[in-house]
This record gives structure tokens, sequence and C-alpha cells, in this order.
């Protein structure tokens, strides 16, 4: 439902800019051409230089600086959950019964999926998919933590078990969700950080006061769909870090302690792109024992 204030000018930009995104083509101003029309004129013009700095602040080294983290960061779950799946793939079973594996493809389609996203502007959509894949990941690791034998259960005695065991609308059995972690209180404070962020992403599923305040600052900044700033685009990439940060724990656990030992110590560099963030060291610092890092130190 268009504003009291829209005239036909600006739903003809709004309209313009709409196809630039779902056809991906952001830099080109013909995308957001509005015909001028007697006092339309003004709106095109604006709109035309609008669309001229947003394309100089893409240039600006603190937006190129946020793509980068971004797809750093991207980069390195993907080869998380490569690697995972990858030593799992040894036995057949294990990867053909667990609910973690058969997910491989969807949490795929959803990490790609956001770094399109936010190259095009669209945050909240990518909030919405952070939330599929903390929920998916902690619910996919608790069924396979409460049934672990996979001789003697089976894929489909799992998806059973998820149907009538877990509940849909939330994510408490986080609760219960076993991780190997460097230090005693860091299990603990490691499921209220996945659930604190979850619920907070479930703030962009359904309608909240949250998601339409911050709509409204973005909006009073100039920073609409499209036309993010810096400040907007760093928020979305920390929430990205932070929930990427705790799938990359979900996965290893998935893989066990043995297979995310071995892949920690081979992936563990200073510029490593989860070096500094919370949780993946904090679970890399159980494998302090062993021998290569001995060796390293």
């Amino acid at each position: 439902m268009r504003g009291p204030s829209e005239s036909q000018g600006q739903r003809r930009w709004w309209s313009g800019v709409a196809r630039a995104i779902c056809h991906g083509r952001r830099s080109r101003q013909d995308d957001y051409a509005v015909e001028p029309e007697s006092s339309d004129a003004a709106v095109a013009d604006s709109a035309k230089d609008r669309v001229v700095a947003h394309a100089e602040l893409r240039e600006s080294a603190d937006y190129k600086a946020q793509i980068t983290r971004l797809e750093r960061v991207t980069r390195a779950l993907i080869d998380i959950i490569r690697m995972s799946w990858a030593e799992s793939s040894r036995s057949s079973p294990i990867v053909d019964g667990l609910l973690l594996y058969t997910s491989t493809d969807d949490t795929l389609e959803s990490v790609v999926a956001i770094l399109d996203l936010v190259k095009v502007g669209v945050h909240n959509a990518a909030r919405r998919e952070l939330r599929y894949l903390l929920e998916s990941s902690v619910k996919h690791v608790y069924v396979d933590q409460q049934l672990p034998d996979v001789k003697t259960h089976s894929r489909e005695d799992r998806i059973a078990y998820l149907a009538s065991a877990v509940p849909r609308s939330s994510i408490d059995v986080v609760k219960q969700v076993d991780v190997l972690f460097g230090k005693p209180d860091d299990l603990s404070n490691y499921q209220n950080d996945v659930k604190s962020l979850w619920s907070r992403m479930s703030g962009y599923v359904h309608p909240s006061v949250a998601q339409t305040s911050q709509r409204l600052q973005r909006a009073g900044r100039g920073a609409f769909i499209g036309f993010e700033d810096v400040k907007a685009l760093r928020q979305i990439v920390d929430d990205i870090v932070k929930a990427y940060d705790m799938l990359g724990v979900m996965w290893l656990t998935g893989a066990g302690p043995s297979a995310a030992g071995e892949i920690l110590t081979a992936f563990e560099t200073p510029d490593w792109a989860f070096a500094r963030t919370k949780w993946l060291p904090a679970m890399s610092r159980y494998y302090d024992y062993k021998s290569e890092r001995k060796k390293s130190t």
C-alpha cells in the first residue's frame, strides 16, 4: 500500500529499483531511469543523483572492506561444511543417515543466497535465511545426537523423531546439544548466544517493532533497499559473521571430535576468517592437546 506522499514518479522510481535488483544490475543508471514528466522531472533528477552517489559509495574503501569480509567468511564456512562432509563421507551410513548431512544442499543454497542478497542490498531477507540456517543446524545436530547409531537408526527414523519430538516454533533443544569447548562455561554461553541470535533473526520473519523501527531508521538516513549505506552493510555483515561462527561449530560437531580437531588444526591460521570470532576459536582450544599444535608452539 502506497503512502499518502508518494507521487507517480516515486512509484515508477521504486519499480525501477525493484527491476534492477531482480536482474542484478545495480551499477547501471538506466535501471533506475524515470521518464521526466512535468512535475516529476525533479524526482527523476534526484533519482539519478542518488544512483551516482551510491555507485561512488560502493567503490569506497569502507564499503569494499565489508564486502570482502562477507566474501571471506562465506568461503570459510563453505570450507568447513565441505570438509565436515568429506570426513564423514568415508562412511556412507553416516552421510546417508544423519540429518545434518541431508541438509547440505539446502545449507549451501542459503549461504550462497545470503551472499547475493547482501550484495544487492536486500538485508532482511538475508536475515531470514540466517534464522533458517541456525534452526536447521541446531535441530538436525540435536536429532543426530539423540539417535547417534547409524546401524540401529535409519534416516527415516531420524526424520520421524524430528517431526514428533522436536518443537517447531523454538530452538530450545539447543540446550541439549553437546559441543566440546575448551572451557567449562563455554557450552552454556554458546547455547545462549545461538538462541539469542535466532530470536533476534525471528524478528525479521514475523512483523515486529524491531524490524519496523530499523527500517524507518535506515529510511531516515536515505538507506532504502538498493541504497544501503556502510552502517547498514556493516550491521548485516556483523550478523552473518556471528551466525556463521555458530554454524561452523554445529557442522564440526556433526563431523565428530576427531574430524573436528583435524579440520580446525588445518584451517586455523592468523588470517583465517574465523580467527577472531567468538566460538570457533573457543571450540579450537579443546584441541590444544594435539601434537601438531604442541610442535608449533
